[in-house]
């Protein structure tokens, strides 16, 4: 493969691009072959007769929206990305980040990130999301070493936004009282609150059953907002877990430090205020290095790729 050039003069955006493309490759080769080195080096190592821990708490996943180059209009077409950042007992976390429709294999995608991460390939490693399909790919393959945990900010948020429809409901809708529908509301996040899925479910039910009944036309959207956090908690009532024990016992049981990330990852340039457009091939090779700037690695894969340019650095630093 072709290696990036220095920029010593201007370029045109077609050769900015040829570059960005080139680069990325390069940087995701390199990834690949220090994953491989720790593999090797693990290997070697005669593994202690009591683990050490884990350095890596917990990877938090999460995803954005690019907008997809070559339409008309705005809303014709979108694609995922997909964000992940380790956190960490010492230091600061690091991010990966990629296409989702351009990675075919995202699982071992996640094992090169923890191998990097110096995540031993027989550690227990915990994953939280928000549940989604996509965001759940990069999750699974690691069998049972692998916790996968429904973040708690979603099922939190959409509570309460149910909360607060309940709160706005007419007064002379008949049925329960709204007092009533947010008493039985708090009861089925006390349950979710200590893991356990099935009796939140058995009382999310009896709440729509009781506003069904008696439902007017004002309801409907309290009625679909209710139907949705049924389904989405029936979905991933295998991620549900004792958020309260954890929460007392110091483990992380919310994935906002990866949303910090993927605001950071997918900046203004590429979606924000300015509503750049992108194709996929194009946005994954930039994601791979604006990861690798936040995660301080770039300048490190670059002096490799050309030690003149360490050489000058130090020279520099001795002048």
């Amino acid at each position: 493969m072709q290696r990036p050039t220095s920029l010593d003069h201007v370029l045109a955006a077609s050769s900015i691009r040829r570059q960005v493309t080139v680069l990325g490759r390069w940087l995701e080769a390199e990834q690949a072959t220090d994953a491989r080195q720790q593999v090797e080096t693990a290997a070697s190592i005669r593994s202690p007769d009591i683990a050490e821990p884990s350095p890596v708490r917990a990877i938090g996943i999460d995803g954005g929206y690019l907008r997809l180059a070559g339409r008309r209009r705005r809303q014709d077409g979108w694609f995922e990305v997909i964000v992940g950042k380790s956190m960490r007992d010492q230091g600061a976390g690091h991010s990966f980040a990629y296409v989702h429709k351009l990675e075919h294999r995202p699982a071992d995608r996640m094992l090169n990130f923890l191998l990097r991460e110096g995540v031993h390939p027989d550690r227990p490693v915990t994953f939280l999301s928000d549940g989604g399909d996509t965001v759940r790919s990069a999750q699974f393959g690691f069998g049972d070493r692998g916790e996968c945990i429904l973040d708690w900010f979603h099922i939190a948020m959409r509570v309460q936004n149910l909360e607060q429809m309940i709160k706005g409901r007419p007064a002379h809708c008949d049925g329960p009282s709204n007092a009533t529908l947010i008493e039985a509301l708090q009861g089925a996040k006390w349950h979710l609150w200590h893991g356990c899925p099935y009796p939140a479910l058995h009382r999310l039910e009896n709440l729509g059953r009781d506003l069904g009944a008696e439902a007017s036309s004002e309801e409907a959207g309290l009625l679909a907002k209710l139907e949705e956090l049924i389904i989405y908690l029936d979905n991933n009532r295998g991620f549900i877990v004792n958020y309260g024990e954890r929460y007392r016992h110091g483990e992380p049981i919310a994935s906002g430090f990866v949303e910090s990330a993927v605001n950071q990852v997918i900046s203004k340039r590429f979606v924000k205020r300015q509503q750049m457009a992108w194709r996929p091939r194009h946005a994954h090779a930039l994601l791979q290095i604006r990861t690798a700037v936040l995660n301080d690695q770039l300048r490190s894969h670059v002096e490799r790729w050309y030690p003149s340019i360490a050489r000058a650095e130090n020279h520099r630093i001795a002048a």
